[in-house]
Parts: C-alpha cells; structure tokens; sequence
C-alpha cells in the first residue's frame, strides 16, 4: 500500500513538473504572463468562434493557470481559434490572449498532440502548401484541393455565382507575383528547424 501511494505521489510530482514547464515556456514564448489574468470574461463575450469552442478563451486561460495544459491543447480552441485577435484587443490586462492560445496549438503539434477535427488539420496544410506553392493565397486552388480530399468535390458549387459576380477579386489562375523565390526560401528555412514537421506545416 505504501509503495503503491509513493508510486502515486511520484507520477503526480511528474506531470506538475511538466505542466510548470510548460507554462514557462509558453510565458517565454508569448511574453505574456498567464497568472495576470484575472478572469473578467472580456475575451469570452467578445469572441467571434466561441460558439464552436469547447473550451471558451477565459476558461482555457483558467485552465493554464491551474496546469491543465494537456486538456487546453487537446480543446477544440486550440484547434480552432481564428486569430482574429478580438479577445487580445479587448482584454484590460493587455494580455494578447490569441497568441497565447496560437502558442499552446503549436506547442501541441510539435508534441504530438493530434487533431481531434481532422478536417482542421487537412485545411492548415493544404493552407501553407498553397501559400509555399504560389507565394501567396491562391483561393480558388486551395478550394478545389479541400474539397477534393475530402472527398465532397461539389460541396461549394452553390458559391459559383457569386464567385463570378466578382471576378476581378477572385482568380481562377494563380496571379503572378514578384519574389515567389523568397517566399519558398522562407519555408526552407522553417524545415531546417528540426519541430517544423512535428507541426501542421509537415
């Protein structure tokens, strides 16, 4: 029974060390400081996706200061925070609260943490592959190519005419731009960074 609780004692020490560490590095990434949140809710009710999220933004930024950052980058919110930015604009304590919750998403990755919305994960690199491949946002590539893996190739078909109706702000054919060249350099230097691959952008 002794070693049994010893045992017990030993594993929780283990995962509070390891929430603690990564609270750390989530600050010193971020140059935030989590515990200055004082949990007004300003960022919840002025959020765009809360609706979608199982976790709102003060209840994930809870989570992190009691050390629950397993079940914060298993949340929906880590998966699907816009980065709209409205929740940093409008927190009291100027806390940028978007970053911090981009920085437990990648974090996650680069942990290994999967998607538990697949649809999500195929979007963010199909995202970065477009962005690599044409030096910026192709739309109407980017898509074509979503909706063909995910098997659903008509599934925007109802959007064609309006579309059409803008033809000058939306490109069937990539636009050319200068200094594709630099823009795919940048990506080679991302992937020589040994936790690139671990991320959405392998």
């Amino acid at each position: 029974m002794r070693f049994w609780r010893q045992n017990a004692m030993i594993k929780v020490s283990q995962k509070v060390t390891e929430s603690a560490g990564l609270i750390a590095e989530i600050e010193r990434r971020t140059g935030q400081r989590i515990s200055d949140c004082y949990q007004c809710g300003r960022c919840t009710s002025t959020c765009a996706g809360s609706f979608a999220f199982d976790r709102p933004p003060h209840v994930l930024m809870r989570m992190l200061q009691l050390g629950r950052v397993q079940e914060a980058m298993e949340s929906k919110t880590a998966q699907l925070c816009y980065d709209c930015m409205t929740c940093s604009s409008r927190c009291p304590m100027n806390i940028d609260v978007a970053f911090i919750i981009e920085t437990v998403s990648n974090i996650a990755h680069e942990q290994g943490v999967k998607y538990t919305i697949k649809s999500m994960d195929r979007f963010r690199k199909l995202f970065l592959h477009n962005v690599r491949r044409h030096g910026r946002l192709h739309e109407a590539s980017l898509l074509a190519s979503y909706n063909l893996r995910s098997l659903q190739p008509r599934n925007d078909f109802s959007l064609a005419p309006l579309i059409l109706k803008k033809k000058k702000k939306f490109h069937f054919f990539p636009p050319r731009i200068r200094d594709r060249a630099e823009v795919r350099r940048i990506f080679e230097e991302l992937e020589r960074d040994p936790d690139y691959g671990r991320g959405f952008g392998e």
